[in-house]
């Protein structure tokens, strides 16, 4: 299988998109599990290059405070404009074409792995709805809450450009607080809260996104939730105006573009991947929902 979307961790991002200098190889070199906090307009200049398709090993919070830049999330395109944090989730695929000079901010990026141990072993992705793929990579910041996001990431960065390696307990305890924070106002945001409807719509999700090669349907999800199919239903249309099957089959269009992109396996192979049996019936699925075939939506990636 020939790779097209690369898996980067920071060393090889920076090597791939950055010019390189003195001072940054220096700062990445003391990097601790995948870890750096930078101002925007410090990287920007150091991009040469359109960030093409790509996916990191390691979670990125993208805070804008002045400015706006459009970027590729999932295969769908979105503004940040200021006072905005875009989440780039650890395998989420990604792409930007062009940063304008005018984005001012910070942006941290943090390894999944960087609070085990320290805070527990119970992955970030559980405990942050935001960290997970499937989410809305989107969180506004209000006027209210904006000097404390700046003052953890201004932490962060004296921290990581500080002399010698960053100090892991206060790199930890910071990003901790981050996301304690981000987690606030994500629901804040949302405007649920932690509803029962809000918690299955969550607890759905991250079931779909662990399935998504399964080919379950939503009394099936139900099932595993020990929930009616109705109640798992009224739920997810209560936070997110879709059905239960629209979302499902949101995250499962997501891996099978992925699939198409990424690998050179024939529609039949991912057919199967996705655990369809009939390839037939795979393509009219595929075709229903995005108005071209899988086959037609290659080419057109190709074409791109």
């Amino acid at each position: 299988m020939k790779s097209k979307i690369k898996t980067y961790n920071t060393k090889e991002f920076q090597k791939e998109y950055l010019n390189a200098s003195p001072e940054l190889n220096k700062l990445f070199e003391k990097s601790i599990e995948d870890f750096f906090c930078l101002r925007i307009e410090d990287l920007i200049e150091r991009v040469y290059k359109p960030i093409t398709p790509s996916k990191e090993e390691s979670h990125t919070l993208i805070f804008v405070t002045e400015g706006s830049y459009k970027t590729k999330i999932g295969f769908k395109e979105f503004t940040i404009t200021s006072d905005n944090i875009v989440v780039l989730q650890a395998g989420v695929v990604f792409s930007t074409e062009h940063l304008s000079k005018n984005v001012k901010g910070y942006t941290c990026h943090f390894h999944p792995n960087l609070l085990i141990g320290k805070f527990g072993n119970r992955p970030l992705n559980l405990e942050f709805e935001f960290l997970n793929i499937s989410s809305y990579p989107i969180i506004e910041v209000p006027n209210n809450a904006k000097s404390t996001i700046l003052n953890l990431l201004q932490r962060l960065t004296t921290e990581f450009r500080s002399e010698g390696k960053p100090n892991p307990d206060i790199v930890h305890a910071y990003v901790y607080t981050l996301l304690i924070e981000l987690k606030e106002l994500y629901g804040s945001n949302s405007l649920v809260g932690k509803s029962a409807a809000y918690q299955i719509t969550n607890q759905l999700r991250k079931l779909a996104h662990e399935k998504v090669k399964e080919n379950l349907k939503a009394s099936d999800f139900a099932k595993m939730m020990n929930i009616s199919p109705n109640h798992l239903n009224k739920s997810v249309k209560t936070i997110t105006a879709k059905s239960a099957s629209h979302l499902i089959d949101e995250v499962k269009l997501i891996e099978i573009k992925y699939l198409l992109y990424h690998s050179n396996f024939s529609i039949s192979e991912i057919s199967y991947e996705m655990g369809y049996a009939d390839p037939s019936y795979f393509t009219r699925f595929f075709k229903k929902r995005e108005g071209v075939s899988p086959v037609e939506f290659r080419q057109l990636i190709e074409m791109s």
